[in-house]
């Protein structure tokens, strides 16, 4: 039988064909002979071929951990988002997994008088040419079962919670240490295992032990508040269709509660949910509500845990009880077994589409998983995406009230310094009312330019056309782009004078400001450059706690944080994104915007700009979300640019820039009647060493524009291409 598999690790599309003599499932790992090496492939399905074609050497696993509508998920993503097939799967069935399985030989026929042995149990009593012989003969097949061996996170990645009620806790405690740990976790609402450890003085055995009794227990993320389920709004049926539901506007806490129900009738009837959030900096406080609200078990999984931690989440995905998971985009390609229904959080967040190889757009792909599934898929934002707002379906649309908003907008046209006077006196009063203050600044490091005072030159990157940023904190030079460093020098390399001076500001030197303005408040920084994903949690923590008064930060500091501590939310430099080559410049600021208005629930947000008139900044303001939109969408329907169309962003990466020029416009020139824009030179013209072209698609058949364009990459050399369909924005 001849059999269509996608092989593992290689930055292919295609599909290849081997041959077995016996039925293989869909999706299960087989190993083949590739470029002459032994290598993992996909079995996609049974072909038909009348070419001489090479067996498959062995079956990995004996079964598929994946299901139909999985392996379909990952056809229909590898043709719709031009990525490999092969490393789709390999997302699906991460490289952990083998090193918490064990392999088993099973009898093919109960004839065959042997028990269901492990491999090794195998080997020592019959031997590996029996083993082989069996094989062979089809008396015997491996089965790989999962999680054999139980992966356990370290005990130091992991927090602490009070697991019973204060009452409760108290009453089961018989020793000193016992007391001052609940004591402790009823102060700080949770902590983490090294906290505790520093704070109480208790040993990890005594923490295991009250683990075992149940006092407290061990969770990937903290309890952020108290949350109350009293909700008198809008709310969603219990039960559901298998199709599209949008939850807009609101707190997140707002659209949690509306969608509350059906999260819980969902669990009751036994099927698990996958809960999506764009960042990892926002799983914290969607835990805390979910555990304190459903009494269900709730597993994360993201890029920034351990590997154990991530498998523990992976093999729980394989069972039949009821979980909600939680994740950030990678959590598309867990295989959940019972999954019952997806919900998406700020689904118009950029950070769902990777555009690292495979590329793919985990909302996309989400409402497919629900459609093969035949599951609901909530759609929960502020704003939504401009899709999310064509032709909506009344019915299946739930819009939470808006409330009255206190946001203030100061021109800085006038101003000398980057913190206008004005926002310092807001700061100071919110301080003085004892409420955290949190300041969103676009660019990490001190300043975004290093400029010479005397000829005016600008430090650029060795690698990239883009100029280097200041970090103070490392005294280096750093490109954003490539990650170069350069140690710090003010000696300017063109004209020879000491004059080079850091030009503008990023979240360091907003810092720097604030600690001179504000010196008695605690003042504490937060972007991914500077701060893992744990020292983020802690971060938000005592910002919780009221340990940290000012928390300066990018925008994942947007994510995450207890509202009701929040007095003040201030942007300070929005105006870069006002300006960018970009088509979807408007509708990127306005959804972070209207996202941090609705932040901040008893406080005020302030915007600073010196483009107090870009309409932009005006619509915010004067009208509301639905009207936004409808402008934008009637502007992109003149255009003909998405949702109208599928718009592809064709990158050519060249080592030399003559030929690359060539070729791009040799690719462009092929593509016939298609309506291209372009080819230029891409904004950052170089990048990493390599030189970069581009040119913009608008298609309304986009299977077989892609179709033309691999004919032409396989004319042209497929080599230092790169495809994006329908990006948030131009790479």
């Amino acid at each position: 039988m001849v059999y269509e598999v996608a092989i593992s690790k290689i930055p292919l599309r295609k599909t290849f064909f081997y041959s077995f003599q016996g039925e293989l499932e869909l999706g299960e790992r087989v190993l083949v002979d590739f470029n002459n090496r032994n290598t993992v492939a996909y079995v996609l399905g049974t072909a038909q071929s009348k070419l001489s074609v090479k067996p498959i050497s062995e079956r990995i696993d004996g079964s598929s951990f994946l299901s139909i509508h999985d392996v379909e998920m990952i056809k229909w993503s590898s043709e719709h988002f031009y990525s490999p097939i092969g490393q789709l799967f390999d997302m699906m069935i991460p490289s952990f997994v083998d090193e918490y399985t064990e392999t088993f030989v099973e009898p093919a026929s109960e004839l065959l008088n042997l028990g269901y042995l492990k491999l090794e149990d195998f080997l020592s009593t019959y031997g590996e040419k029996t083993l082989d012989a069996y094989l062979r003969k089809g008396y015997v097949r491996l089965r790989r079962v999962a999680a054999m061996k139980t992966p356990r996170p370290r005990l130091k990645d992991l927090f602490v919670v009070l697991n019973l009620p204060i009452g409760n806790a108290l009453s089961l405690a018989r020793t000193p240490e016992e007391y001052d740990v609940i004591n402790y976790l009823l102060s700080a609402e949770g902590a983490t295992v090294g906290q505790l450890l520093e704070a109480t003085g208790v040993g990890t055995e005594r923490l295991r032990k009250m683990e075992k009794k149940g006092l407290i227990r061990f969770t990937d993320a903290p309890l952020f508040h108290n949350f109350a389920l009293e909700y008198d709004g809008l709310s969603l049926p219990d039960v559901l269709e298998p199709k599209e539901w949008l939850v807009f506007k609101g707190s997140v806490e707002k659209r949690f509660k509306a969608i509350f129900n059906v999260l819980k009738h969902t669990l009751n009837e036994g099927k698990s949910v996958l809960y999506l959030v764009p960042l990892s900096s926002q799983i914290p406080y969607l835990t805390g509500m979910l555990q304190r609200s459903l009494a269900t078990k709730v597993c994360v999984y993201h890029g920034g845990l351990s590997k154990s931690q991530r498998a523990v989440t992976w093999f729980n995905a394989l069972k039949e009880e009821p979980v909600v998971f939680v994740s950030t985009r990678i959590g598309v390609f867990l295989p959940v077994r019972n999954l019952g229904l997806v919900v998406v959080e700020n689904d118009e967040d950029d950070s769902y589409y990777q555009f690292d190889e495979p590329v793919y757009d985990a909302v996309e792909m989400a409402k497919k998983k629900a459609l093969l599934k035949k599951i609901p898929i909530i759609l929960s934002s502020a704003t939504g995406r401009l899709i999310d707002h064509l032709n909506l379906d009344k019915s299946r649309t739930f819009i939470i009230p808006d409330e009255p908003k206190k946001v203030s907008v100061i021109d800085m046209r006038r101003q000398t310094s980057f913190v206008s006077d004005e926002l310092i006196s807001e700061m100071r009063d919110s301080l003085e009312s004892d409420r955290g203050i949190v300041v969103v600044v676009r660019r990490k490091g001190y300043a975004p330019f290093i400029t010479c005072a005397v000829c005016g030159y600008t430090v650029l990157c060795p690698k990239c056309d883009v100029a280097m940023s200041f970090h103070r904190s490392a005294n280096v030079y750093k490109c954003h782009q490539c990650g170069h460093t350069e140690p710090v020098n003010d000696l300017c390399p063109k004209c020879g004078t000491r004059a080079l001076y850091p030009k503008g500001y990023g979240t360091e030197r907003i810092e720097k400001i604030l600690r001179y303005h504000f010196p008695s408040a605690r003042v504490a920084r937060v972007d991914s450059d500077e701060v893992n994903y744990s020292l983020m949690l802690h971060r938000f923590l005592e910002f919780e706690q009221g340990q940290i008064d000012i928390l300066v930060g990018t925008r994942v500091i947007l994510h995450g944080l207890r509202l009701a501590r929040i007095g003040l939310l201030a942007f300070l430099d929005l105006d870069g994104l006002l300006f960018q080559p970009d088509y979807n410049f408007r509708v990127h600021v306005f959804q972070q915007l209207y996202q941090g208005s609705e932040m901040v629930k008893n406080g005020k947000m302030i915007v600073q700009t010196s483009e107090v008139e870009n309409d932009v900044i005006k619509d915010l303001f004067t009208s509301n979300t639905e009207e936004f939109y409808l402008k934008e969408l009637q502007k992109r329907k003149d255009l003909d640019y998405p949702p109208f169309s599928d718009l592809i962003q064709v990158v050519l990466e060249s080592e030399e820039p003559a030929i690359g020029w060539e070729i791009v416009n040799s690719c462009t020139n092929s593509l016939g009647q298609e309506k291209v824009l372009g080819p230029v030179e891409h904004p950052i013209f170089k990048l990493q060493g390599k030189y970069r072209f581009h040119f913009l698609i608008k298609t309304d058949a986009l299977e077989r524009t892609l179709l033309k364009l691999d004919e032409i990459f396989l004319r042209l050399g497929k080599k230092g291409w790169r495809v994006f369909v329908n990006p948030p924005h131009l790479w």
